[in-house]
């Protein structure tokens, strides 16, 4: 079971196949060229471990049940409306990673230096947990300790839902 925090508008879609714009996925607007870097690199990563994306549609970002008890990003602003999901998505569309060790490729940085192999390729130690766990990137193996991206959701997926609001 994972859990997610999306924007109402998310769950009122029509249809049973519910998605995110890609503009929701990076601050693009920013211009955060490192995070976008991490972000372009991980689509690639899932789309070579998993399935084929669609350019419009984001990854959408997913913890395991009681991982978390607040949005990850919690909304201030009481004019936003957010839902929290509980969801049953099926193994092979969800890819998972240590969530501590997700900064290394948001910052830009490498796991460990090694000037023989691309700064890219050195982000797919991601994956590895005995690795991170090693080489204390991570503290366990524990399920807690990871996050999940998958390509959509569909409706038969949702387990339960919760529509909270900002709370200041």
């Amino acid at each position: 079971m994972l859990e997610t925090y999306q924007h109402r508008s998310f769950i009122k879609q029509t249809g049973n196949i519910l998605t995110t714009p890609r503009s929701r996925e990076t601050p693009f607007d920013i211009g955060w060229d490192t995070e976008i870097r991490a972000y372009e690199w991980l689509r690639q990563q899932y789309q070579h471990r998993r399935v084929r994306l669609n350019a419009q549609h984001a990854l959408i970002w997913a913890w395991p049940q009681s991982t978390i008890g607040c949005p990850i990003v919690p909304h201030t602003d009481r004019r936003v409306a957010i839902v929290h999901l509980w969801l049953d998505i099926p193994d092979d569309l969800v890819l998972l990673m240590n969530f501590e060790a997700w900064t290394i490729p948001l910052i830009g940085a490498r796991f460990m230096e090694n000037d023989t192999i691309s700064i890219e390729r050195d982000w797919e130690k991601l994956f590895d947990e005995a690795w991170l766990i090693k080489h204390e990137y991570a503290a366990s193996d524990d399920w807690l300790d990871h996050q999940a991206v998958f390509p959509y959701v569909d409706r038969a997926w949702i387990k339960r839902v919760k529509y909270l609001r900002g709370y200041r």
